[in-house]
């Protein structure tokens, strides 16, 4: 593949991913479906016959929990992204924002109440609260001056973070779910977590699929997310 191909792909797939999908508008969003395919026009099975497509590796079969023993290099990854951030329009603060789901909280909620909120909530949905840090208190501990309130708060579905570990074990970085309660300079507060979907991989050719299971699971918990952090926001009990 040659460079000017190369970046005209890149480009291709960034004007893709700001594309908003068949369908998919905000109002008419369902979070339980996957907008890829044929009908929705993205995936691997939307392309017109003599389209572009990158290529995939091929099909294998891997035993639960085993780690990749590829070490990619420093300078590898170096040249990977900077690669593919030839074709991304995006400033570092944009692209943050896009990898984030994030929620302000109404007016007059004290952090204390968003907190007790995503807790009850969090039970009520089987979901292990397993880690609660508190880094603005550090800050005002150590500077000496008033800190922003930033509380982080994890919480965990046991049985799907097993599902998750053994398919992928690098994925142990990511676990368990966070949630950042984040008071921003207007005194407001935002609550925020990463935004990932596994149905984005609905659009990937490569064979190496999640299961059924896996994936079903894995959608209910960012469900679950979207519902604690809904509670927070509006300080549901």
């Amino acid at each position: 593949m040659t460079g000017i191909t190369r970046i005209l792909g890149i480009a291709t797939a960034v004007t893709l991913m700001f594309a908003p999908p068949s369908g998919a508008e905000e109002k008419g969003f369902e979070n339980s479906r996957s907008y890829a395919g044929k009908e929705a026009g993205v995936g691997p099975d939307w392309l017109p016959q003599g389209g572009w497509q990158m290529p995939a590796g091929s099909k294998k079969e891997v035993p639960s929990n085993t780690v990749v023993p590829k070490v990619i290099s420093a300078e590898a990854k170096m040249n990977a992204m900077q690669s593919m951030m030839l074709g991304n329009p995006l400033s570092l603060r944009d692209m943050m924002s896009m990898m984030v789901a994030k929620k302000k909280v109404d007016d007059g909620l004290t952090l204390e109440e968003v907190v007790e909120s995503m807790d009850l909530r969090a039970n009520l949905l089987n979901m292990k609260k397993v880690g609660h840090s508190t880094p603005w208190k550090v800050i005002e501990a150590t500077t000496g001056e008033p800190s922003p309130k930033l509380e982080m708060l994890s919480y965990c579905d046991i049985p799907t973070m097993r599902l998750i570990l053994d398919y992928v074990p690098e994925f142990s970085v990511f676990v368990p779910c966070r949630i950042s309660v984040v008071e921003d300079a207007s005194g407001d507060l935002w609550i925020m977590t990463l935004d990932w979907d596994v149905r984005w991989l609905d659009t990937s050719p490569n064979p190496n699929k999640i299961s059924p299971e896996l994936r079903e699971a894995a959608i209910l918990v960012r469900e679950n997310l979207e519902s604690i952090m809904e509670a927070g926001a509006n300080g549901d009990l």
